[in-house]
């Protein structure tokens, strides 16, 4: 039997976290022979945009909006008008609002999709209780913190709830299995969006230009960048370089960006590119020596990461929680320093840009990595999943029976 799938996830044009892997999931659900049409329940759009000219198998319908109480039964009710077979759910803890009510009352929405019918597979991009809250607007705010972990643990266990749960890191898998072991939870890395033979130019051929990519103002910023990459230039063998700054301020940290370019108003070394669609992303790694993560936290396996890996950049970041699984876990590596730390981050660009044969072996070992888990096995895994969750269909000769 075909599968007629809903796909419940943030959708480009729109630019909410996780629209770039919900087109990527879309893309493959539908290139599937086994499946027959896939419905994106997707965020409205703040702003009129063009929709995406996609598969004919994909029909994208807007019926949710961000920071919305009623985002979970807006999708209820479009699951039931749709009358799809299952649903995967693209989803991490700010998926449906960065306020508390609205985000949690969307997370439960999985399981209510199971209650009423809709067997529902939920892919967990982070939880709860694997974020350093006091790395995030929440810093300093013991009470808020303490009641925000409190209510945390019931939305995890309701999300739980849907018929099975994935998660990319293994710490996650780990910590969820102990907590709640009635529940189904599985370890499925984050899978790379783009598995095409693209040939990754060697580090010495690209242009002289660092990157880094990310939605900032919070845990993820530029100060240590850019005082790093003032050092590296210092040197006249760096003299020359350009530094790329792809993204927007993060839904908590309206202004930031505009205040950061403002400081750098002149500097032609420092270039602000802003948001960097779809289309844009392979250029934008694939020309770059490197790729910097200006981190002092980290929510999840880093999907910025994977796309540095797939073309070739080399990374430079923290070796610090999400990323130290990662690496372990999936077998990517780069440079490290400390985070916050200026000089490190500088040493760690020079010896990328210095030592050409170790970044070019860096580069080859990430793309081979990264090339192991395309998108489409893990399309696979929740395909046959969801199968197992459907109703058996009664067999007609034991009705004439």
């Amino acid at each position: 039997m075909d599968l007629k799938l809903a796909l419940v996830s943030a959708f480009p044009p729109g630019r909410q976290s996780l629209n770039e892997y919900g087109l990527h999931l879309a893309c493959e659900m539908a290139a599937r022979h086994d499946v027959s049409e896939v419905v994106v329940l997707a965020d409205r759009l703040s702003e009129p945009a063009e929709e995406l000219a996609l598969d004919p198998k994909i029909r994208v319908i807007r019926c949710w909006e961000f920071n919305n109480i009623t985002a979970g039964t807006s999708i209820m009710r479009a699951l039931k008008r749709t009358k799809v077979d299952a649903a995967i759910w693209n989803i991490q803890t700010a998926t449906f609002g960065d306020r508390e009510v609205p985000a949690a009352l969307g997370l439960m929405a999985p399981a209510m999709a199971r209650m009423l019918g809709t067997p529902s597979g939920v892919i967990a991009h982070n939880i709860l209780a694997g974020i350093d809250l006091n790395s995030t607007q929440l810093k300093g705010q013991r009470i808020r913190q303490t009641v925000i972990k409190a209510a945390g643990s019931f939305v995890t266990r309701a999300m739980l709830a849907a018929t099975y749960t994935t998660v990319t890191l293994r710490s996650y898998s780990d910590y969820l299995r102990s907590a709640f072991p009635n529940s189904e939870v599985h370890l499925i890395p984050h899978g790379t969006f783009d598995t095409n033979a693209i040939e990754i130019a060697p580090i010495e051929t690209r242009s002289k230009r660092i990157v880094t990519m990310g939605k900032f103002g919070t845990y993820k910023r530029l100060e240590t960048l850019l005082t790093a990459f003032d050092l590296l230039r210092n040197e006249p063998a760096f003299s020359d370089f350009e530094l790329v700054i792809g993204g927007t301020d993060h839904p908590n940290a309206q202004g930031y960006m505009s205040e950061v370019e403002a400081s750098r108003r002149g500097d032609p070394g420092v270039v602000f590119h802003g948001y960097v669609a779809e289309d844009d992303i392979p250029d934008f790694f694939c020309d770059a020596r490197a790729s910097i993560f200006d981190y002092s936290a980290t929510t999840g396996s880093s999907g910025v990461l994977h796309q540095t890996a797939c073309y070739g950049a080399v990374p430079v970041f923290p070796a610090i929680g999400d990323f130290v699984d990662v690496c372990r876990d999936e077998g990517l590596n780069g440079a490290n320093y400390a985070p916050d730390n200026a000089e490190e981050m500088a040493d760690a660009m020079r010896f990328i840009l210095k030592d050409v044969d170790e970044a070019n072996r860096l580069a080859k070992a990430n793309k081979t990595a990264s090339m192991e888990l395309p998108l489409s096995k893990v399309v696979e895994f929740h395909i046959h999943r969801l199968r197992q969750a459907l109703p058996v269909p009664e067999d007609p000769v034991s009705q004439l029976a």
